[in-house]
């Protein structure tokens, strides 16, 4: 008896607690809704912040930091194989021609083609080399290398395209230079030995020589001279010189040739027929421009193979970067961001290197010859209507390629 009565006490607070605990939820929920009647809105705000996309901080900043899929998308819609394999052969043959053309025209007799022609297609053919530098490699470069799908990845400089251009040029110098004094050989030391061998010869016979003799020796070069003795020497240093400005152009070339055909093998439906015929024009006219450089070179032996040669580098290179990119074109994204930095910094060293040889090697070079000097006024204007007609020409093909 003594533990009945606090247990039964314990068990009425127990229940008492209980009655309690259950009034208060049943009420609570009416007193919430009165008391507080806009609970519910920031939870419309925060559904209203999710469904509408131009809230979302990434659009705010002026950038997404998803990546696109179309900047990821790989493969080619429309692909077409045979017509693939076909323009391949058309771009070697396109290419083949234009480059073969001048050293064939140089060199085979039964051709026939007026010297002056050839000229014509020379400075025709630096113009083609400007416009190629600045139209099609600085401008593709600049779209590459601000497409949307590197998001940022090239940092806030925009200048880069110009940038990587300008140290091409400044490589380009410094190559050239290092080059010259040991592909050219070491002139200057040549050059003193000669002239001071001259010197004493002239000293001991100097006054045997008559006035006919004197009349005649006199260096193309600029360089006093007061004989023949020297001229072979000055004539190897102009011809290995002419060599080596050949070869960096025929590199500048190059590399963008390669890229050029690699972006016309992941091309296409009907872009690809328009990308094509644009495109064989391009080669055809580099063609000419390099291949008129070439048919210069005064090769020691064999000058129309070792010229045809040197041509036929040219002519493979559009349809080495087809092979590549038909291989690849399953996995190639074009618009992924290591494709775009790759092709933009190559176009971008392509141009300056097309810069230097055009400016320093074509128009500063081929102007200043004794021969362009030496023609009449007609020819000289002639001369520079061919090379502004090269210019407007791979201008306007830029449009397209």
């Amino acid at each position: 008896m003594r533990y009945l009565l606090p247990l039964t006490l314990a068990l009425a607070a127990i229940s008492w607690a209980a009655t309690t605990t259950d009034a208060s939820r049943s009420t609570a929920p009416s007193i919430a809704e009165d008391d507080f009647p806009t609970r519910t809105l920031p939870a419309q705000d925060t559904s209203t912040s999710i469904q509408d996309p131009t809230q979302s901080p990434a659009l705010l900043n002026g950038k997404d930091d998803r990546q696109p899929a179309e900047c990821m998308a790989a493969g080619v819609e429309d692909w077409d194989r045979e017509l693939q394999i076909g323009g391949v052969f058309i771009i070697l043959g396109v290419g083949a021609l234009g480059a073969m053309l001048p050293v064939a025209c140089k060199h085979v007799d039964w051709l026939n083609v007026s010297p002056w022609i050839l000229t014509l297609g020379k400075f025709f053919g630096a113009g083609v080399i400007l416009a190629t530098a600045f139209v099609h490699m600085l401008g593709a470069a600049t779209e590459t290398l601000k497409d949307d799908c590197l998001d940022g990845r090239m940092g806030d400089f925009d200048s880069w395209p110009g940038l990587l251009a300008m140290l091409a040029v400044l490589a380009m110098h410094l190559i050239e230079h290092v080059l010259t004094a040991t592909y050219v050989g070491g002139s200057d030391d040549d050059l003193e030995h000669m002239l001071s061998r001259n010197a004493a010869t002239l000293a001991e016979h100097g006054n045997d020589e008559d006035e006919e003799s004197k009349t005649e020796k006199v260096p193309v070069s600029g360089h006093p001279s007061h004989g023949h003795a020297h001229a072979p020497l000055f004539m190897d240093m102009d011809r290995r010189r002419r060599h080596l400005s050949t070869y960096i152009l025929e590199l500048g070339i190059a590399l963008h040739s390669v890229i050029v055909g690699m972006t016309l093998a992941v091309t296409g439906g009907t872009e690809f027929k328009t990308l094509l015929a644009a495109i064989s024009f391009h080669q055809f006219f580099e063609g000419v421009a390099l291949g008129t450089r070439i048919s210069e070179l005064q090769f020691m032996r064999r000058p129309l193979v070792l010229g045809l040669l040197n041509a036929m580098v040219f002519a493979v290179t559009t349809p080495l970067g087809q092979v590549i990119g038909i291989g690849i074109r399953q996995t190639f994204a074009p618009r992924s961001p290591s494709s775009l930095i790759i092709m933009g910094v190559l176009d971008s060293l392509s141009a300056g290197i097309l810069m230097y040889s055009a400016i320093v090697n074509l128009l500063v070079e081929e102007f200043a010859t004794k021969e362009f000097r030496a023609s009449t006024r007609m020819a000289r204007v002639a001369c520079f209507v061919a090379m502004y007609a090269g210019c407007a020409g791979m201008s306007l093909i830029g449009k397209w390629a």
